[in-house]
């Protein structure tokens, strides 16, 4: 935003603020207003003052595709006539529907286009009033989400005003032209013959793409995906679909234009029309096949297995009819699938009763809709606009991917063998705490199971910062240390933590709402402690459950991520109850000087073990599927970036290095953070480092510690040769400035 401007928008805002008189205002005062000016003034004012936008990215595309000069454009729904922004030529003519005055005026300001005719009404009342005349292309972006009634050919249309906007503007299109509107979700609905995709195709008019327009993209006050749709009176045999990103724009225009599968999903696919609900369901519909492509499951059509599918189940669960061989599937989110009546959490009205046919194993198929793969399923067969839900149709026609039989009753076994272990643990530590007196034969029932077992497994599926820490735990046998490299790693993974959470939530481009920031105090981070972070990472957490809870689709993509899982861990209260605990440990500790006996180091390592204990239940082995990379050589080839990286897992100091592709070019000098099947991924801010230790050039990990006159202090938690260095590296105290300068 140029300065005059903004510092004009600084002057005169306040509560009776209304963002057009301002720029016009601005521009009879002759200070220059431009379009980039209008979109940073939109997030600049936020929340009810600010007003939608066509995106940047969608005018770019627009102007690609329509490279025709002769052509005459009519704009149905018109806010600045920011659809022809990036146009560098006029066409023949164009027409632009505006329904404000005030806008009208700053559009003619802005467009330079000469043979332009603005009509300021109610686009739904001018497309009836305009003389009979046709045009090549007709684009709109009305107000989503409102409801409106209007009679249509005799007949009573009741729907989105975007909807009958578009079915309106069909009549001007000449018979080569193409619509091109953002539209929500919802208009992809088939529900019934009146849907608004069966009143076009009666039109002979047909939907040719559907690009997706990732949340974030139309405002930060919107938190929801939308679309970029082209309709044209051609019929297609396949719809294009893609997700249109500044990133990768140029290569999803080219293959829009050549109607050719990108080689991924983002790049554009063409699928079945009849078979497309959204852009979302596609792509956890080809991340499921990725999943079972690894493992040994059988495609299972549902009806094949669903001898019933009944709906209507009562509002209270005594109106329940209970069938053998039913099992209750919430139509509604994603709660558990069960088998008895008594342990459903919602009102029943909210589940499907589903009855299984004589040769399915209950059990087992109750278990699998809970697991992962069978949560993917259930989310890949929603649909609908804010509160997505599955429909009795998607769940008959839906495919299931289960292992054989013989494998189902084995797993099933495995299940009840593992029930067992769990109540002959309960049992023990019920009776060491009541029946002490027999603490030699408790002893004796848990020789089997031996606490290090796995342990050390489990700690090389950890990133390798974590890890490292860790294993020097693991492997010394002095009490005092072994307690110090347990408070070192506590204060680590808090760390670890609040770089995840900033490095997605502080990106430029990802429009988020100003209400899931935590307005940080910078000053504490200069110089940073185990508590700092944790203050720091509860705010920022509890803001993120919120975000997650509010927009899913939209905080899943900060993240670069496909799936929920690491997203709710790290933004978890039982995570950070157990960082606050061994906080307050170490400063009640710290605060108690003098020496520390043996017995006392004990009884304080065994506290530090219980946390941990609780930590490892709690995160399992969630870093399977998100490694932390460090990229090095790569190069573009067949419209994706080939990277060689090192996966930094576990705790030995030589990587495994593996090629992975994406979308965009990584840079070398920043880590990342990588979900296993993505083809992005999150660059994470500096404040940890791979890098060669400044007196033996081993490689090795540190963290930052605060920000000294002689540069930045790095320490590292397990590299005793080197463990406290000073470096001279400027990004950090450049992001220290940009988080203070930045408005939450």
């Amino acid at each position: 935003m140029n300065k005059e401007f903004q510092r004009f928008l600084k002057e005169n805002r306040h509560q009776t603020f209304d963002i057009d008189n301002t720029i016009l205002d601005a521009l009879s005062k002759g200070i220059p207003v431009t379009y980039d000016d209008i979109y940073e003034s939109q997030e600049y004012v936020g929340g009810r003052n600010a007003k939608l936008m066509v995106p940047k990215v969608v005018a770019k595309f627009f102007s690609m595709i329509n490279q025709n000069k002769d052509a005459e454009i009519l704009v149905a729904w018109d806010q600045y006539g920011e659809w022809l922004q990036s146009t560098d030529e006029p066409f023949r003519k164009v027409v632009l529907l505006n329904k404000e005055k005030k806008q009208a005026k700053i559009t003619s300001n802005l467009q330079t286009h000469e043979n332009k005719d603005i009509i300021v009404s109610d686009p739904m009342e001018e497309l009836e009033n305009i003389p009979k005349k046709t045009f090549d292309v007709i684009c709109g972006f009305p107000p989503l989400g409102i409801r409106e009634v209007a009679i249509i050919k005799g007949e009573e249309f009741r729907g989105e005003l975007s909807h009958i906007l578009l079915y309106k503007s069909t009549k001007l299109l000449k018979d080569n032209g193409m619509i091109y509107f953002v539209v929500t979700e919802s208009f992809f609905s088939k529900s019934n013959r009146n849907s608004i995709i069966s009143k076009l195709e009666r039109e002979n008019i047909y939907l040719e793409s559907a690009l997706y327009l990732p949340p974030g993209t139309l405002h930060p006050s919107t938190g929801i995906g939308a679309y970029l749709i082209t309709l044209s009176k051609k019929k297609r045999e396949s719809l294009f679909i893609g997700e249109l990103k500044e990133e990768t724009r140029e290569i999803l225009f080219q293959n829009w234009k050549d109607r050719k599968d990108g080689k991924i999903l983002q790049l554009g696919k063409l699928v079945q029309p009849e078979e497309f609900r959204s852009y979302n369901q596609i792509e956890k519909r080809l991340e499921i096949e990725r999943i079972v492509q690894r493992s040994n499951f059988q495609k299972v059509p549902a009806h094949k297995i669903f001898d019933e599918v009944n709906g209507n189940l009562g509002r209270e669960q005594k109106d329940v009819k209970h069938k053998e061989k039913a099992l209750y599937i919430p139509n509604i989110g994603l709660s558990d699938v069960v088998n008895k009546v008594e342990q459903m959490k919602n009102k029943p009205q909210n589940y499907f009763q589903v009855v299984l046919k004589e040769n399915v194993n209950v059990p087992y198929l109750t278990n699998w809709f809970n697991s992962s793969l069978g949560k993917m399923v259930r989310e890949s067969l929603m649909s609908g606009g804010f509160i997505s839900r599955i429909n009795k149709s998607t769940l008959l026609n839906a495919m299931l991917y289960l292992p054989e039989q013989v494998v189902q009753e084995n797993i099933n076994q495995m299940q009840i063998k593992i029930n067992e272990i769990k109540l002959e643990l309960n049992e023990i530590e019920n009776k060491v705490w009541n029946q002490p007196h027999k603490n030699q034969d408790l002893m004796k029932r848990l020789k089997n199971v031996n606490k290090d077992e796995g342990f050390q497994d489990w700690i090389d599926t950890l990133p390798f910062p974590l890890a490292s820490i860790l294993y020097k735990y693991y492997a010394t046998k002095d009490i005092s240390y072994k307690k110090e490299f347990l408070l070192h790693f506590f204060e680590a993974f808090s760390q670890f933590q609040v770089m995840l959470m900033l490095s997605a939530l502080t990106q430029k481009g990802n429009n988020i709402n100003k209400k899931y920031l935590y307005e940080i105090d910078t000053d504490r981070l200069t110089r940073a402690t185990f508590g700092t972070w944790v203050v720091i990472g509860r705010n920022m957490s509890k803001r993120l459950r919120s975000f997650m809870n509010d927009e899913p689709d939209h905080c899943l993509s900060v993240f670069r991520h496909k799936k929920k899982d690491l997203i709710n861990i790290i933004s978890s209260k039982e995570i950070y109850n157990i960082l606050e605990l061994t906080n307050k440990y170490r400063n009640d500790w710290k605060g108690h000087g003098g020496v520390e006996s043996i017995e006392k180091a004990k009884e304080r390592l065994d506290l530090l073990e219980r946390e941990l204990q609780n930590l490892r239940s709690f995160i399992g082995d969630i870093f399977d599927e998100y490694h932390l990379i460090q990229p090095g050589q790569g190069h573009f080839s067949e419209e994706l970036f080939h990277c060689n990286c090192n996966i930094l897992q576990g705790s030995r100091n030589t990587f495994i290095e593996k090629e992975y592709q994406f979308i965009n070019g990584l840079d070398v000098k920043y880590l990342y953070l990588y979900e296993e099947g993505s083809y992005e991924a999150l660059k994470l801010l500096p404040f940890i480092k791979m890098m060669p230790s400044p007196n033996t050039q081993v490689n090795a990990c540190y963290f930052y510690n605060r920000i000294d006159k002689d540069g930045v202090r790095m320490v590292s938690y397990y590299f005793d040769q080197d463990a406290d260095v000073i470096i001279d590296d400027d990004r950090i105290p450049n992001l220290l400035e940009s988080l203070e300068k930045t408005e939450y």
